[in-house]
């Protein structure tokens, strides 16, 4: 099972964003005071917003026509920060009780499945790091834009907004991998059964093809009452199997269901600013080196890292969904091939029913059921993104 490291936790409640209880164990109950301590983060953070904004707007006056657009654009961008930021917040201190409770049964899954001790994957908490680190670097090239009367304002809020954006999309990736990894460890133990009982069947088709040679050198035969016996019993214990992880599978995808009820409405506001993000990035880009006079290789550099920082909370949104939906379906191609075993029509008529019940159940997320989020929403999102800004851009090139 993928979750946060202590580091990444610890730094989270610091921050007021880790109310969320993302480990192998049984989360806490919910806590009101790290609640009341979420919402006074906040209110700082709000209160620095509001004294950025009356600052914003009375120099607004001082603008030249030129520059009026690309500060438009920038103040847009923080708009955007605000509303994310404010979402993040809101959600984790609204619904942290429901949290908490889907996360109780992921653990009471990931304990049926692993036992007492589950693997740790390291490679996405990795990937966190690597993208805190992505920021500070964009940030501290950014860093000509704290300027103004209270540039610390301006410093802190840019810097909380983009923090709580990027870690809204970190808990919500974290969580989906370690939900894909229990349908990965399902279909393991699906692919250790089948290629365990076909390994049986060789044993006993060999041993069959043994008693027959030797019959016919020896008197002794094997009680039929035993081979029924044995035939029956593993039928039993076959379809007792399949039974069960028919149900393992229900029971992850119900909390695939409970997730996405609860993030449906932080994945909306991701997507929309993840689409304006990459798509003023780059026309901010181009008014910027046309209208003021700066550093074009460093401001080229600096807009380059922050299309690749929003590129990589697309890909940290949509590429989780995508591999647990592909593994996921795995389970049905998996249950069907056990049709291929020897037994009656009405034990292969129950592993049908199984693998219908799986077809029905089909894990996936969504955004308020407009769209799923899967591999074909990364061709949709890059033809918008390149279709709105070759319109942006023959606009510009017109006035």
């Amino acid at each position: 099972m993928f979750y946060a490291s202590k580091a990444l936790t610890v730094l989270w409640r610091l921050t007021g964003l880790g109310t969320l209880s993302l480990s192998s164990s049984p989360p806490p109950p919910s806590s009101r005071l790290s609640a009341a301590y979420a919402a006074i983060v906040y209110s700082a953070y709000a209160y620095l917003c509001s004294v950025l904004v009356l600052e914003r707007l009375s120099a607004y006056r001082r603008h030249e026509s030129g520059t009026f657009q690309i500060h438009a654009i920038r103040d847009t961008n923080m708009a955007l920060l605000f509303v994310t930021s404010t979402a993040v917040y809101w959600c984790t201190t609204v619904y942290r009780r429901q949290h908490a409770r889907v996360y109780a049964e992921h653990a009471a899954v990931v304990h049926q499945l692993f036992g007492t001790a589950a693997p740790v994957g390291r490679a996405l908490d990795a990937y966190c790091w690597v993208l805190y680190a992505l920021l500070v670097a964009a940030l501290s090239l950014d860093v000509r834009r704290y300027a103004g009367p209270v540039p610390w304002t301006f410093g802190a809020v840019y810097v909380w907004g983009h923090y709580a954006l990027l870690t809204g999309n970190m808990q919500f990736a974290i969580t989906v991998f370690g939900l894909r990894q229990c349908y990965r460890e399902l279909n393991c133990r699906m692919r250790a059964g089948n290629a365990g009982r076909s390994h049986d069947s060789g044993l006993r088709e060999y041993g069959t093809a043994a008693a027959a040679d030797t019959a016919k050198t020896s008197s002794s035969d094997v009680p039929l009452q035993n081979i029924m016996f044995i035939s029956v019993l593993e039928k039993v214990n076959l379809l007792t199997i399949l039974k069960h992880w028919s149900d393992v599978h229900w029971s992850i995808t119900q909390i695939v269901s409970r997730v996405n009820n609860l993030f449906k409405f932080r994945l909306f506001i991701f997507f929309l600013c993840g689409l304006l993000h990459l798509m003023l990035t780059p026309y901010l880009l181009s008014l910027t080196i046309l209208n003021e006079d700066i550093d074009i290789l460093r401001y080229i550099l600096e807009c380059t890292l922050w299309f690749i920082i929003h590129i990589l909370r697309v890909v940290l949104m949509i590429y989780p969904c995508a591999l647990l939906g592909e593994e996921a379906a795995k389970t049905q191609i998996l249950l069907g091939s056990y049709l291929n075993t020897k037994i009656d029509l009405f034990d292969i008529k129950k592993i049908e029913t199984y693998a219908q019940q799986l077809a029905a159940n089909t894990p996936e997320f969504s955004i308020y059921s407009m769209f799923v989020i899967d591999k074909q929403l990364v061709i949709t999102l890059t033809g918008a993104v390149t279709t709105y800004l070759v319109i942006i851009l023959q606009l510009q090139g017109q006035s």
